[in-house]
């Protein structure tokens, strides 16, 4: 069920195009801090990695205000 009005079918690939933007996006967002970048299973160094992580990005958010 939809809402859109008009021509259904061009209405709803529109919006559906915008959908790989948005996953491309996201992609770069997470990939940029390096979030993807350390696989570990232990909750200790996945703790420590991520406050790592934080950090640089908060030390580099204060940096270019």
């Amino acid at each position: 069920m939809t809402n859109f009005s008009g021509d259904l079918y061009s209405s709803i690939g529109n919006h559906y195009g915008f959908r790989n933007w948005i996953e491309y996006g996201f992609k770069q967002a997470k990939n940029e801090p390096g979030w993807a970048d350390f696989r570990v299973t232990s909750y200790q160094q996945i703790s420590k990695w991520w406050e790592i992580v934080s950090c640089a990005f908060l030390l580099i958010s204060l940096q270019t205000n």
